[in-house]
């Protein structure tokens, strides 16, 4: 080899995927070992006199993966600042119940234009697939938004409906917890079920100012919802409500740990949107409330809010009044009251 090559051509040339190599913990004595030889082979094959400085800065990392706990993953992204927190979907959801073994661990953490994105874990309930993300934006900021795709056994979902939860971890407002709640059809919940997540198009807002970061945090697994699925108890109901030309019948309530729902459709069309609640208490005097999570053509669903608390596992039945507040025609506050539209009814929960 000339001693004219250049030897930051040379390390320009060098491909490797850090990904096709499996993580090895090394022992002090492997440490120590590896740092005297790479001094003796540098010391032979290079003038320190010209190259001193990336020798020193090579040796410097040797010492500090053998200080620090990042020698236990020597290919790990050390600067993490998510790799190992966790926060489960029960937690961001608020739910007390313990919902942790219907629960797919994924812990898959993705780095990309230097916004880190952990996705934890993910539950597959009949019609819907709940995941949590932890979210590092590495700057402070007052709110945000990714694009997504989702794919469920290989075919992209289209025309889904998401709804879910954000907040703050600490107080940075650097680090925040996300949950989203999408809603999916026709998935053998019994099955594994091969999922990708492809979150794109970083949007934060700084005050009134948005910005975009062009970037893609993609996630691969497989999970099912079994075990959840025979936990889940469905209940018959039949009661109905008008709202101006629109007919809203209730046909069935299904609980499980994870959600509580009242399935139902409307018929008929209206040239006004309507926000609908379904209030009222349990047999043990706790206030309930079941919101409109959404309506696809004619099947609408509500879901337990449960900020009230859990339905927990005492409580045999649920009294309910249907609301309705109009929806403003641009994107705003609700222009009208709540207004009470249908009779008073009656769930027993029966497991």
């Amino acid at each position: 080899m000339k001693e004219s090559k250049n030897i930051y051509e040379l390390l320009n040339q060098v491909e490797v995927n850090i990904e096709d190599y499996e993580e090895e913990e090394l022992s002090d004595m492997e440490k120590q070992k590896l740092k005297d030889n790479f001094k003796k082979n540098i010391r032979k094959k290079i003038n320190l006199k010209k190259f001193g400085i990336i020798a020193a800065a090579l040796i410097l990392t040797i010492s500090v993966v053998g200080q620090t706990n990042i020698g236990k993953n020597v290919y790990a992204a050390a600067e993490s600042k998510i790799s190992e927190m966790y926060y489960s979907i029960g937690k961001a959801l608020g739910i007390k119940t313990n919902i942790e073994p219907y629960a797919n661990v994924v812990n898959q953490t993705v780095q990309d234009k230097g916004i880190e994105v952990k996705l934890t874990d993910v539950i597959i309930d009949k019609d819907e697939l709940i995941f949590s993300t932890i979210v590092n934006t590495d700057k402070r900021v007052d709110g945000f938004r990714f694009d997504s795709e989702i794919f469920i056994n290989g075919k992209r979902l289209t025309n889904y409906g998401t709804t879910g939860m954000r907040r703050v971890i600490d107080d940075s407002n650097t680090l925040f917890l996300q949950t989203d709640c999408v809603g999916i059809k026709g998935i053998d919940t019994k099955e594994n079920v091969d999922i990708k997540i492809e979150l794109s198009d970083f949007n934060y807002y700084i005050g009134d100012a948005e910005e975009n970061i062009k970037g893609r945090w993609k996630f691969e697994f497989a999970a099912n919802g079994e075990e959840l699925t025979e936990n889940t108890y469905v209940l018959p109901i039949e009661h109905s409500f008008d709202i101006d030309e629109q007919s809203y019948s209730l046909e069935e309530f299904r609980l499980n740990p994870v959600n509580q729902k009242i399935f139902g459709k409307v018929k008929g069309k209206s040239t006004d949107a309507y926000q609908i609640d379904l209030r009222g208490v349990d047999n043990l005097g706790n206030e309930v409330v079941f919101f409109l999570e959404s309506k696809s053509g004619e099947d609408i669903v509500f879901k337990y809010e449960n900020i009230y608390g859990d339905l927990s596992n005492e409580i045999t039945s649920v009294t309910l009044t249907p609301y309705a507040a109009k929806l403003p025609e641009k994107s705003g506050r609700m222009s009208g009251d709540w207004n009470q539209v249908g009779k008073e009814f009656t769930i027993s929960i029966q497991k």
